[in-house]
């Protein structure tokens, strides 16, 4: 499978890149630095300079698949990543393809007043651009991870709408979205995941 990955520098992403050359599949990166562009070649996946806000469509040439996994954080430009850019990236998709779409979102994007404030305007930015997903005639999934961590992926899950409240590594988040690439009954779902005690392949069977 061909996969562009958008927020190929990112925590999550740069571990998409990595997992899905190792497991043999043709990467595309979007990248907007050099030194970006050099991590994704030694991941072996091909870099594509570009710009969310600017221009980033090359990323798409001839992929299968794309998987989103850019954010600009609560402290960072999130109106104009999760909000506009996932917006104009769905839509795109939706003119041209490729149809298959893994969203890397958030958990609490439905309940958001729940959650630490400091994450609630974010949450909301990220909750008006997944319902954009979720209207649009694309073959979606959206992937809510709770909190993020540097830990070794243990393979072990809990998924849900809502799972518990907890935590998840970054590893597990990216074998998750290579896994729903890799299984049509995940098209058409939303669903949170947090560390748990379910191998990812049952868990997503069990959603």
């Amino acid at each position: 499978m061909k996969i562009a990955v958008i927020g190929a520098a990112g925590g999550v992403g740069r571990r998409v890149v990595a997992q899905a050359a190792r497991a043999q599949h043709e990467v595309s990166a979007l990248v907007r630095r050099e030194e970006q562009a050099d991590m994704v070649l030694l991941h072996g996946a091909k870099p594509v300079m570009g710009d969310l806000e600017g221009d980033w469509e090359a990323v798409l040439d001839g992929a299968d698949a794309v998987v989103w996994a850019a954010g600009g954080g609560a402290g960072g430009n999130y109106q104009a990543i999760d909000g506009e850019a996932l917006k104009r990236v769905a839509d795109t998709l939706a003119g041209r393809g490729p149809k298959r779409l893994v969203v890397v979102s958030s958990m609490g994007v439905d309940r958001p007043d729940e959650m630490p404030p400091f994450l609630q305007q974010v949450l909301r930015v990220k909750a008006n651009s997944d319902r954009h997903v979720q209207n649009s005639p694309l073959d979606w999934t959206i992937v809510r991870p709770g909190g993020l961590n540097d830990e070794p992926g243990s393979g072990q899950v809990a998924l849900g709408m809502p799972a518990p409240r907890g935590s998840i590594s970054r590893d597990d988040v990216a074998a998750l979205v290579l896994a729903c690439l890799n299984t049509p009954a995940t098209v058409g779902k939303t669903f949170e995941a947090v560390a748990g005690n379910h191998g990812i392949s049952e868990a997503i069977e069990g959603l």
